[in-house]
């Protein structure tokens, strides 16, 4: 069953592969969140080394139909979210504490701040938790942004797409 290609900016192998070789073994027994999913190549990725469970949160009716379609019939534990990445993290479930988050907005998108503001207060999230955001090189789209629970570790840059990590404290 083909993934829908339309609209859709699919992250470069070669990014996909170096976050999944950043994360390691944290992967194993995960649970894996996917905002603006796309095809959900992450959240099959992510289930293929070990994650416990992935959610797929994407706004096109169509592209979560298809991640939701080729999941089943995969019997891959994939939740799927039809909502855009900030009504779905308020859909959550609170007591799902997720450890490694990815989020691969559009390239021009302008609430890098507000993103990472939800991520920080809405979303919950276990300790020692990696948050990943995808965007442009060149840009630098959390500057002078503050997080609370949320610590900058550091940017990768893989051509054209950089990934910005963060994460939160150790417990105590």
């Amino acid at each position: 069953m083909p993934l829908p290609a339309h609209g859709l900016r699919p992250t470069s192998e070669r990014a996909r592969q170096a976050f999944f070789n950043i994360v390691g073994d944290r992967i194993e027994g995960a649970r894996f969140l996917d905002l603006f999913a796309g095809s959900g190549i992450f959240s099959f990725e992510a289930v293929s080394r070990g994650a416990s469970l992935a959610c797929a949160i994407e706004s096109s009716r169509k592209a979560a139909d298809a991640i939701r379609e080729r999941s089943a019939a995969l019997n891959l534990p994939i939740k799927v979210i039809a909502a855009d990445a900030f009504a779905g993290i308020k859909r959550l479930v609170p007591q799902e504490q997720w450890s490694v988050v990815y989020a691969d907005p559009p390239y021009d998108f302008p609430r890098y701040a507000e993103l990472l503001g939800a991520l920080d207060s809405q979303l919950p999230l276990a300790a020692e938790a990696l948050i990943a955001i995808e965007h442009r090189s060149g840009t630098d789209p959390f500057n002078r942004v503050t997080a609370g629970r949320l610590k900058l570790e550091r940017s990768a840059v893989y051509g054209e797409v950089s990934i910005t990590f963060f994460e939160t404290s150790a417990p105590g």
